[in-house]
């Protein structure tokens, strides 16, 4: 096969479209000019003679030929602060200032003389560099704290505009970067209103039904207020998920806004949200996003770019997302993860099941939010069944006003007493029951239909391996394991075959991690979950009797013999609903409220926010106190959602197996990339994440290996990967029967 190599890009052309491209990112929220002089800054150092020996050839990539210091340089000695950053950082990620400061100071630049050689063959090509004055809304009426927090949030969405203009140019050239598909708000809000009247049509009158629509009609009808922060309490079961849908929709057709992004907990299953959401708008109309592969620590610029080339820039009219991967990239220094940033701006984020919000970061993600929408243009919506008590008080004193966050529904207290669908019973203090005896209550004939939640993931293969082990081997096939050991496309395919035993009446039981509790749309007669968070605990119970088929179902929490529950704020949580628990006076009463009363939750996220911190310090200082400083890369490391998170890897499961391979038999033109974000995009359903020592065990054994050579991005070993279990450490199998 023969192919032709891309014609060289002369560097003239590629700064005038880098400039280009990233003004118009940036005039969507007034820093267009900025983000111009940014792309014709970003590669003044490419000009030099040691890069352009590199690029033909004469020397290897060595310190003398890194390039992003020298248009910093020449921001910072003219004060335009937004650039420097953005261009000192836009290989190597997001610097503090005191980095910027010496990179300012030429310590880390050699001879001074370089910079002026630069500047004057950039001119020979280029128009003039002229300094901007500081965007008006940086400085207006605003304190010194206030000034430090918007220049932070400014640099961010600059720093994205540069970032994607300069891979979007980079990818395509010598063709244009495609245009973004535009969001058609009445023709998705006529898509979503029809799979209303398709929903009711197949569901029996009463009043499950009636509440349902009574809720989609209300969040069409509230669409029309002006833009801020929105509260959608509904309890589970009563259609959230498309009412929010509905509601965003509606909203953005009011304002003319450009996307809707939907947040899903990272301990939720994106994946089915996300396929309804394509189902009802159109897969061209959606796009799903929660992998993120980070380059290493130790690579080169030119090494990075084949990753950063491929970081995913939220490019269509609705995204599915993670709360890490939002939360993380609004606070991230890395270009992967700050690439998509500017296309949240004047869109209407629906922040899914928002009670997971991770807590230890409330006071830096509340003041991003208030930034996004003071200045860029975004709504926010916080849906959950179990709203937590976000209004400003003693133990959360940056939540918001009562007039901040407006209610969409008036009375959630009555909603929730017309659409109480079950029973909860509680323990006893001292009561706790071992993995044989709960074994033996699920595979009773009257339990043939069942779930059960637990903390861990070992403790779901556990209970697994015992319900296997206490079931007819003809059973087996309808006993599954859910957790986020198994890649999303796996968890899929489980959760599509446990929905239809169920509606079809046949024998299934689940055991999952907490996972199954957040958007899942299954329905059991009975569930068991183990103590945990008590917003976890009604999460559950909105698996059970969801539809309403039965007067009422069970819900059965339970503490286990084995009462190992993970530590930080999940502890924290668990503790505090004991203590909300007992504050009643016998568990009777307890047990009432919990199913009709949601201002249980505001007491109990009152106590849980008194005893945990909003705001994570680490050496001395927190989050806040370092965005002050403008450390973009300390507050980077920090600003973790999840810490440990790890590594994802590609798991040899179903047609991940066949990308894998049609990724490494690629033949591509010289100059061609071997690996790109559609790439990425089909790779991240068979992903599943390896902690950071078993994934140094998994490469030290040889049972990951690259996708392809010098690319950060691993694939498991089949050995390593369970049919019902997933993701498995060598000897770690309770059974045999492998593999995928």
């Amino acid at each position: 096969m023969n192919f032709f190599a891309r014609p060289k890009q002369p560097l003239a052309v590629h700064l005038a479209n880098v400039a280009h491209i990233a003004s118009a990112f940036g005039q969507h929220f007034g820093l267009g000019n900025e983000a111009a002089l940014a792309g014709w800054l970003h590669d003044l150092g490419k000009y030099r003679s040691e890069f352009q020996d590199y690029l033909n050839g004469l020397r290897s990539s060595s310190p003398e030929t890194q390039h992003a210091a020298y248009g910093a340089v020449w921001a910072f000695e003219r004060q335009q602060l937004l650039q420097a950053f953005v261009v000192a950082g836009h290989h190597s990620g997001l610097h503090d200032i005191a980095e910027l400061q010496a990179i300012s100071a030429k310590q880390v630049l050699g001879l001074p003389s370089a910079l002026v050689n630069s500047i004057e063959r950039h001119l020979a090509e280029c128009p003039p560099l002229e300094p901007l004055p500081e965007p008006d809304f940086i400085v207006s009426g605003a304190t010194s704290d206030d000034q430090s927090m918007r220049t932070d949030m400014a640099v961010r969405m600059l720093f994205s505009c540069l970032i994607d203009a300069d891979r979007l140019d980079s990818a395509s050239w010598p063709s244009t970067p495609a245009p973004d598909m535009p969001l058609n708000a009445d023709a998705l809000l006529a898509r979503v209103e029809a799979e209303r009247r398709r929903k009711a049509d197949a569901a029996p009158d009463g009043p499950l039904k009636t509440r349902r629509n009574a809720v989609f009609d209300a969040c069409v009808e509230k669409g029309v207020m002006h833009q801020g922060f929105f509260s959608l309490t509904v309890p589970t079961g009563g259609g959230k998920t498309l009412s929010a849908m509905a509601f965003a929709l509606a909203h953005a057709r009011q304002h003319h806004l450009r996307r809707v992004i939907v947040v899903i907990p990272y301990l939720s299953i994106i994946e089915q949200n996300a396929a309804e959401y394509s189902r009802v708008l159109g897969r061209d109309v959606v796009l799903e996003n929660h992998s993120a592969v980070k380059p290493r620590m130790d690579a080169n610029d030119e090494e990075r770019d084949a990753l950063e080339l491929a970081a995913e820039n939220w490019d269509s009219p609705v995204v599915v997302t993670t709360s890490v991967q939002f939360i993380e990239s609004l606070l991230s220094a890395q270009p992967s993860r700050c690439r998509k940033l500017h296309r949240i701006a004047h869109s209407v984020v629906i922040f899914d099941e928002v009670q997971t919000m991770p807590s230890h970061l409330l006071a830096p993600v509340f003041s991003v939010f208030r930034e996004l929408v003071r200045q860029y243009g975004v709504s926010f919506v916080f849906s959950s069944a179990t709203q937590p008590a976000f209004l400003k008080s003693s133990s959360l004193p940056d939540g918001f006003t009562a007039g901040e966050l407006r209610p969409i529904i008036d009375d959630p207290a009555q909603l929730f007493r017309d659409l109480r669908r079950v029973d909860y019973h509680l323990p006893a203090k001292d009561a706790s029951i071992d993995w044989p005896h709960l074994a033996a209550q699920m595979t009773t004939p009257e339990h043939s239909q069942s779930l059960c939640v637990v903390n861990l993931t070992a403790h779901a293969a556990t209970l697994w391996d015992r319900l296997r082990s206490a079931l007819p081997e003809s059973q087996h096939k309808t006993l599954f394991h859910l957790s986020s050991a198994m890649c999303a496309a796996h968890r899929l395919r489980v959760i599509q075959l446990i929905r239809w035993l169920l509606r079809n009446g046949h024998p299934c039981r689940v055991v999952s991690t907490q996972l199954i509790e957040a958007g899942v749309d299954v329905d059991f007669p009975i569930v068991w979950r183990a103590l945990g968070p008590l917003d976890s605990i009604v999460q559950t119970a909105g698996r059970c009797n969801r539809e309403g088929r039965f007067e009422r179902g069970e819900v059965n929490v339970f503490r286990p013999a084995e009462h190992k529950i993970p530590g930080g704020v999940y502890r924290a949580a668990t503790e505090q609903a004991s203590v909300a628990v007992a504050r009643f006076t016998d568990l009777e009463t307890a047990e009432e409220s919990l199913a009709t009363d949601p201002s249980i939750f505001t007491a109990y996220f009152h106590s849980l926010y008194s005893v945990i911190t909003t705001d994570r310090k680490i050496d001395g200082t927190t989050i806040q106190e370092d965005r002050l400083e403008l450390k973009f890369r300390t507050v980077g490391e920090k600003a973790k959602v999840i810490d440990n998170e790890g590594q994802p890897v590609i798991a040899p499961f179903g047609a991940g197996k066949r990308i894998v391979q049609a990724i490494r038999e690629r033949q591509t033109a010289p100059g061609e990339p071997r690996f790109t974000r559609d790439d990425m995009r089909r790779l991240q359903r068979y992903t599943v994440n390896v902690r950071q020592r078993n994934f140094d065990e998994l490469l030290h054994l040889q049972l990951i290996k690259p996708l392809l050579p010098n690319l950060n991005i691993h694939v498991l070993d089949p050995s390593c990967y369970h049919t019902q279990l997933g993701l498995v450490m060598p000897g770690n199998l309770p059974i045999q029967d492998m593999i995928v």
